[in-house]
């Protein structure tokens, strides 16, 4: 593409997802010298047959920094047809007068290694279920009457714990947690077991064999998903980074 252009391949692969945010950041560099006190208007046009803008913000341009634009219409659009490119084409009518250029490539510094400022996608997808028996083999979810091991929704607001200082986005996510009883029978649920280990010290602890007579059966995630964060470092460098165990996807006993 040309100078001013991004390009972000998608692919749709795991199945339907419905895009819940989509936001592309792109990093605005101020020159010195500059005396532009206004805002200016910063927008991404979807490059195609007929170039549309699919979004625009007004924004304040007196120091340096990251600004986001919203996508989620485009990034569905594709996701639901299979994935492919998105061309987009970063458009600032004010930007040269103004003293002000978009970071679009990495710059030269240690040979164009450096990646930090190059503009980047964030995406939050929620899976969609396909079938109602792909639920029931992800193991039970918490409704106020099931007494036994199951996952309970639990939303972590970054701010509640004095986070948001240093973590940029999300601002929060669902987190979860898992509660409830593990009797011996519960082992055998599909789905509910940890390992293949769990259930063998379980057969130990019904038999009365062993240590483990004593030992009570604790109710743990059995599957964790991870999530891309965008937070400040030690050096005050913003850093995108996949999470691993974030989140807790499904619940059983050990």
């Amino acid at each position: 593409g040309s100078l001013n252009s991004v390009t972000f391949n998608l692919s749709a692969e795991g199945g339907s997802a419905v895009v819940e945010q989509a936001n592309i950041w792109i990093f605005l560099k101020i020159s010195k010298g500059t005396r532009w006190k206004g805002k200016v208007s910063l927008q991404l046009h979807q490059e195609g047959e007929e170039e549309e803008c699919v979004s625009d913000k007004m924004v304040d341009v007196r120091r340096s920094g990251w600004h986001t634009l919203a996508v989620s219409r485009s990034i569905q659009t594709l996701l639901s047809g299979g994935g492919g490119a998105l061309r987009l084409r970063v458009v600032c009518p004010l930007c040269s007068e103004a003293g002000v250029t978009a970071v679009l490539t990495a710059s030269e510094r240690a040979g164009g290694r450096d990646q930090s400022h190059r503009p980047f996608l964030m995406v939050a997808l929620r899976a969609v279920e396909e079938t109602a028996q792909r639920r029931v083999r992800r193991g039970l979810e918490c409704d106020g009457k099931i007494r036994v091991c199951c996952k309970r929704q639990f939303y972590v607001n970054f701010k509640d714990i004095g986070w948001n200082d240093w973590i940029i986005a999300p601002s929060g996510y669902h987190a979860n947690y898992c509660e409830g009883e593990c009797p011996n029978h519960m082992s055998s649920f599909s789905g509910s077991a940890l390992s293949f280990h769990s259930t063998v010290i379980n057969h130990y602890r019904i038999r009365g064999h062993g240590p483990f007579q004593n030992i009570r059966s604790c109710c743990v995630p059995t599957r964790l998903r991870a999530m891309s964060m965008l937070y400040y470092n030690e050096e005050q460098k913003i850093i995108k980074k996949d999470i691993q165990n974030m989140i807790v996807d499904e619940c059983g006993c050990s």
